[in-house]
Parts: C-alpha cells; structure tokens; sequence
C-alpha cells in the first residue's frame, strides 16, 4: 500500500512537471498596448483606424479604453465635419481613410438634418475586423476618471462586458481606487473573465495620486508608466517615476503586501500628426509570456510579473532561479547600439523616514503634499555593459528588478519619454 502510494505520488510529480515544463516551453512574447483612445471618446481617430496602427506596427494585443464608455452602443452617430472636434465631429479625411483602407461597405452614413452622420462601430464589429487568432487580439475596456476631493483619479479597466460606473463619495483616493477596481473584477468574474485593473498616470496633472495612495490600497496589481505628453508640473522634491515605483514596493514589502507592476503604454489621443510631445502611438508597450495569445492567459500572466515594459529596448529573455535567487536578462539588440543593464532594489532594514513637503495651489489645481524618502530606496545594487547580465541577490536584499538602456532614442517621443530606450522588469525575490 505505501509503494503505491509513493509510487503514485512519483508518478503526480513527474507529469506535474512535464506539464510545467511544457507550458513554459510553449509560452511566447505578445507585444501589447492597454491604454489608447478614440473618436468614442477624446481621440482624434475613428477605431478602426486606431487600430488598424496598432496591428500594422508590429502588436499582438490592444486595449481600446476610451473615456467612461466600453463601445457597445450601435448607435452612437457622429456628424461629419472640416476637422475632428474630440466628442463631437469626425473629420471628413477619417472617413474618406476608413473607406480607403476597408471598403466602402464598413463605413456606414447617412444624412439628418441636412448633415452627413458617420456611425462609430462597436466593440463587437471591431473585434470581428481585427481579430486573427494567435496574431491579434482587441480586447475590451475603458478608462474612467472622477476627481476625489479635489485630486484626479483615472484608471483602466480592462477585459469587462459593460462600462463600469465609477463609485461616489469617498473620502479619499485609495478608498475610490479599490472600491472601483473590486467593481471592474466583479464585473469580470461574471463572466468567467480575468479582470485587469490599472491606476493611470499617478503624476497626472502633478502628483495627484501620491505612493502612500498604493502603499494603503496595497491590493492594485498595476500602475501606469505613461508615455504621453501633458501638464505634468513636476517640482524637484516630487519622486521620478522610478523611485516611486521602488516607495511603493518598499513599503508594501515591509507591510508583507504583494508588489506592484510598471506598465508602459501611449495612452495615444492623436493619430495624426506624428509630432514630439504629442499622446501619440509608439511611445511605449508591455510585451507579455503568455502560453497564449488569450485575454485570460495574458492577464494571468501580468498578475505573476512575467512581462516587461518597453519604449524600445527587446529583450530575448527575462528569467528568476529562484532557488539561487538570481535574475538573468538577455537583450534582444540592435545594430551597434550600447546597452547598459542596471540592478535596483532596496534592501532589508531601509531608512523608513520621511520629509514632508507642499505644492502651493497653482490656477485650477489644487494644493499638493507630499514626502520625500531616502536614497536607500531603490539603489542601484550592480551596473553591466552589454547584452546579458545576471544579479544574485543578497540576503538582505528585498527585492531587485532590473533597468535596461540602450544609447540611441526612441523613435517616437512624447513629454514623458526616457531620452535613450528603455526597458524595465518587474521586481523579483519578494
């Protein structure tokens, strides 16, 4: 009886790792975009044809996440003018494209009123366009933004089947972030989907969602690396994006909270005129391992930290050992570019102080506070020139999670693109 129980017990083990071993052999890299807009809300291009960008640049997943609204209605009709007014109008050359790249017949008119009326097509006919299995997905969502009091809150979520109210009346960002995020997985759950949740732009218009926000609502997988331009009035003693990614980690680790994920995205506005400092497209991505080019599977995948941010750098590989504790990067390069690969993490028994600090109000935003914390948090733990390296982590290291650069720019840039490209891992070791 006890052979037959280890012998089984052997047996369990062996095809649980076979199986294992399988997935991740047959995992692949899938390039994405979670956060881009349209004329269904305050971008200045029909989404056919916002899409359309996406899938012939090279990206196997999009999330098209306008404003307040997931693109069911089939009647959402806009009149037809000179120029596109966000909201209102779509400009005539819109539709001529539209035309010209899918046919007269995709693109539905008529006249009211002695105006010409374009029909905005749905989630479902987008989908039914653009989808190619194992090559393209579209995936539904929005973003949705409220003001608590008196700081702005925006947020993307993603893989829902209705657009999601935004709760009311709370007291503060945290508590609005999580309500709303429980709301949007709810709504997921309900129909067998894998919820995506994402705080957008935390420095939006400056510094509005602090990391103490992240560091109380310790349960969000995910904030915003955004590319895009805009009003960010960043003063000397606010944190850059990376060392509030490595407050936020830092904390969280010591409150014996899961870590966050960085995600790099456009959040485009403009298709049009492909200008610096402009929300346009090709500023930033994530690329997912996933065994599958599969909405859940890829969601999935992100709640592990098996992917990475980009606004340029490749990488072949990201892997953790975690019996020796060792994260390896093998970079995908270019021609004779340079690549810098650097370690960064915090480590056990940091300086927990901090030093507050205030924004003045300034035209119509308000007042901002803040702290500033020790340069112990997140430090540079090892700097290598070249294609691969790999960092051991110590035993008083908390986590680490690694930066790349090359030495050229980026090909597109917005207000808040790095000036060389740039890749970031998520942390590893918690």
């Amino acid at each position: 009886m006890k052979q037959n129980i280890l012998k089984a017990l052997f047996t369990f083990t062996v095809v649980t790792l076979v199986a294992l071993v399988s997935v991740l052999q047959a995992a692949e890299w899938y390039k994405g975009q979670l956060h881009c807009h349209s004329v269904w809300s305050d971008g200045n291009a029909l989404p056919e044809l916002a899409i359309g960008w996406y899938k012939d640049n090279g990206y196997h997943f999009m999330a098209l996440t306008d404003h307040n609204v997931l693109q069911l209605d089939p009647n959402n009709w806009r009149e037809v003018a000179d120029k596109t007014e966000r909201g209102k109008t779509v400009a005539e050359s819109l539709v001529a494209e539209s035309k010209k790249q899918f046919g007269p017949d995709w693109v539905e008119t008529k006249e009211e009123d002695g105006k010409t009326l374009v029909r905005l097509k749905t989630h479902a006919e987008l989908a039914g366009k653009f989808n190619d299995k194992g090559k393209f997905l579209l995936i539904p969502g929005h973003e949705q933004n409220i003001s608590v009091a008196g700081f702005s809150l925006h947020a993307c979520a993603i893989n829902i089947t209705e657009s999601i109210p935004f709760p009311k009346d709370f007291p503060s960002v945290a508590a609005a972030a999580s309500a709303w995020r429980k709301a949007s997985f709810e709504n997921s759950a309900q129909s067998g989907l894998e919820g995506y949740w994402m705080l957008n732009h935390p420095d939006w218009p400056y510094y509005d969602n602090s990391p103490e926000v992240l560091i109380e609502a310790n349960e969000i997988e995910f904030y915003e690396n955004n590319m895009s331009g805009g009003p960010r009035k960043r003063q000397p003693m606010m944190p850059d994006r990376e060392k509030y990614w490595d407050i936020v980690l830092a904390f969280r680790h010591l409150a014996g909270a899961k870590p966050i994920y960085f995600v790099t995205s456009d959040d485009t506005h403009n298709y049009l005129t492909f200008r610096d400092n402009s929300a346009i497209p090709g500023l930033g991505w994530i690329v997912v391992r996933s065994e599958k080019l599969d909405a859940n599977f890829l969601f999935q995948a992100m709640k592990r930290g098996d992917f990475y941010s980009s606004c340029g750098v490749v990488l072949k590989d990201v892997r953790f050992d975690s019996a020796t504790k060792t994260l390896t990067v093998d970079v995908d390069p270019t021609e004779n570019a340079k690549y810098t690969i650097r370690f960064i993490g915090t480590k056990k028994g940091f300086d927990t102080s901090k030093q507050p600090f205030e924004i003045l109000a300034e035209e119509k935003l308000a007042a901002r506070k803040g702290f500033t914390y020790s340069e112990q948090i997140g430090a540079t733990f090892q700097t290598v020139e070249g294609t691969t390296a790999s960092y051991k982590m110590a035993p008083e290291d908390l986590y680490v999670r690694a930066v790349i650069t090359s030495d050229k720019a980026p090909k597109y840039r917005g207000e808040n693109t790095p000036e060389r490209e740039t890749a970031w891992t998520q942390p590893v070791g918690w």
